[in-house]
């Protein structure tokens, strides 16, 4: 983790840059910021993608994200909430190098894989196809997988 010059604090605003495995921004969105420590920071944004559903779940403009980003894990977690009625949609699990914080950016590499889970706890694996697509070398593809594992076996 790099911080900039000033200390981040509570309620500040905070850029979130997502990377595709070469370092290239494929998306960026602020957020607020909830908690920083030394291991992570928490935050909140609202969802900005548009309206749609998604496995089942439907993702409102709006919605209310409470997103961990870690710098010492392969997976940064996000969970969803309804605007309207506040209730909990699930998590959503994004695996990739862990994240960069600097000034009042944070970013990731993202690696392809996800798991969605569900508040029932049912989970799905996303884009396995799109991971093992990927040109990575061994031990990268292999903490990535040691990362879901984790993810799988703690929700």
């Amino acid at each position: 983790m790099k911080r900039g010059q000033g200390r981040l604090e509570p309620d500040e605003e905070i850029t979130v840059i997502k990377q595709d495995i070469y370092g290239n921004e494929v998306f960026r969105y602020t957020g607020k910021i909830l908690q920083l420590m030394k291991g992570f920071v928490l935050l909140e944004a609202p969802f900005t993608k548009g309206n749609f559903t998604f496995h089942g779940i439907e993702f409102k403009v709006g919605d209310r994200f409470v997103e961990i980003f870690y710098f010492d894990r392969w997976y940064n977690i996000f969970e969803m909430y309804d605007k309207a009625d506040g209730h909990l949609k699930g998590w959503y699990c994004n695996i990739g190098f862990p994240a960069v914080l600097e000034d009042s950016v944070v970013s990731y590499r993202d690696l392809a894989l996800d798991l969605l889970v569900y508040p029932d706890g049912r989970q799905l694996v996303l884009d396995e196809d799109e991971f093992e697509a990927l040109s990575l070398d061994e031990d990268v593809r292999k903490t990535a997988r040691e990362a879901l594992i984790s993810l799988q076996k703690n929700f």
